[in-house]
């Protein structure tokens, strides 16, 4: 892995680099607006406009969307897979630009030098993702065979009714529920495209359904934790478990690092620990014991 990422050279450097000024401009940006608006500490109860709120998580959104796509630009160099890793910086180029529009877009000031240290984020994703295009690579394969498109679909449908049915409303704001249930299924049996399409489209359809003002904020958390957790299919208990405990993490902190901005440090804290446990560790649980059922009556999705 560390052999493959040296020799891609001058497009990791600009992948990883791209991972770290976005990063950075995206959390700093997002604390100068607040400060401007008079929030003198995230430590204390963010209180601002629902406007505000859709800004700063959609700001937010995509920095976190563009950082998750250039760290996965990364991965797929280690792979040898230049082609992908290409694609996926040119993804984190517009998730980037997406986030600087939302200030023209929704009337909102930017701050200056943390908009140039984002810009610079961009400027790395878009050069890495050139780079690795022009690399010569073997021909790729489709990116989702028929079966993957269909069990996506209908996993996606499942994921958005049992998210819809089955919802507790917060006193934090957002909802719980165990539609990670099947997000967790979804990648355990099918694997990281189909876990990962799942969490997006079943997720966002969810929150559409719901009237969940900030879906957006979805497609990186429950994207993020349908890959990560598919990493384990086929894999021992034990690493199902952590594989999806790991998912249900980065999911929960996603979360976490939006509603600091637009909750302050104490709600969110509380939104955390109900997003860990009680919406992702239930439905971990759920996950394991319905699959591993699944797999005993029907020895076919083993395969």
């Amino acid at each position: 892995m560390l052999r493959r990422l040296r020799e891609a050279g001058l497009s990791a450097w600009a992948l990883g680099l791209a991972v770290i000024f976005t990063g950075i401009g995206a959390t700093y940006g997002a604390a100068a607006v607040l400060k401007a608006l008079g929030v003198g500490s995230i430590f204390a109860t963010v209180r601002i406009s629902d406007q505000m709120k859709i800004f700063v998580s959609l700001y937010l959104t995509g920095a976190v969307m563009s950082l998750g796509l250039s760290a996965l630009a990364l991965f797929m160099i280690s792979k040898g897979r230049t082609k992908y890793a290409g694609w996926l910086g040119i993804s984190a180029f517009v998730c980037n630009v997406v986030a600087l529009l939302a200030g023209p877009v929704l009337a909102v000031t930017l701050d200056i030098p943390s908009s140039l240290v984002l810009a610079v984020g961009a400027a790395f994703g878009i050069i890495g993702g050139i780079l690795e295009l022009r690399t010569p690579s073997a021909p790729i394969e489709a990116f989702l065979t028929t079966m993957q498109i269909a069990n996506s679909a209908v996993l996606s449908a499942l994921t958005a009714i049992l998210t819809g049915i089955a919802f507790v409303p917060s006193p934090t704001g957002g909802y719980t529920h165990l539609g990670d249930t099947i997000i967790f299924m979804a990648s355990l049996l099918f694997g990281s495209k189909v876990g990962a399409l799942t969490g997006v489209i079943g997720s966002v359809a969810a929150d559409l359904w719901v009237g969940y003002p900030r879906w957006f904020v979805s497609i990186p958390a429950h994207g993020l934790e349908g890959l990560i957790a598919g990493l384990a299919r086929r894999r021992s208990l034990t690493v199902q478990v952590i594989c999806c405990a790991i998912g249900g993490i980065v999911m929960a902190s996603v979360y976490f690092y939006v509603n600091i901005f637009i909750k302050g440090w104490a709600l969110a804290i509380i939104s955390y620990v109900r997003d860990l446990l009680g919406q992702a560790g239930v439905s971990l649980v759920l996950a394991i014991v319905l699959t591993r059922t699944l797999q005993r009556i029907l020895p076919s999705f083993k395969a």
